[in-house]
């Protein structure tokens, strides 16, 4: 890459456009993160954080986490699971994801697909 390119590429990554979409596909969408992570098996919010950060190198604050585990959860999507540590007290709130999370990342896949496709100029699925 030339440095002319290595300019243009660094100018359109730091464009108010490129950013909103940045934010638009990771902070704004943060639902579709947290159940691809849970799909691995319960998790409690600051490992979902983390994780988060550590394979998709983006960082929701932690009260973001909160709020969208308990939005999920109120519509069934995700679940509060108690985990028992050696002296039978509670550990901590674990979420885990349940048959309707399931149907939403099979479907949430789909449009994605779909929209990406139609986007790049993509054949869509038949």
């Amino acid at each position: 890459m030339t440095s002319s390119e290595n300019d243009l590429l660094k100018e359109v990554k730091n464009s108010k456009a490129f950013l909103r979409l940045e934010k638009n596909l990771t902070i704004d969408l943060l639902w579709i993160w947290i159940l691809k992570l849970l799909k691995e098996g319960p998790k409690y919010a600051y490992e979902l954080k983390q994780e988060i950060q550590n394979r998709f190198n983006f960082s929701p604050a932690i009260v973001t986490n909160y709020t969208i585990l308990y939005l999920l959860e109120r519509e069934g999507i995700v679940r509060k699971i108690e985990m028992r540590n050696e002296i039978e007290r509670i550990d901590r709130k674990y979420y885990e994801i349940t048959e309707l999370g399931y149907k939403l990342m099979e479907e949430a896949e789909n449009y994605i697909q779909e929209t990406f496709n139609k986007l790049f100029d993509k054949e869509t699925k038949t």
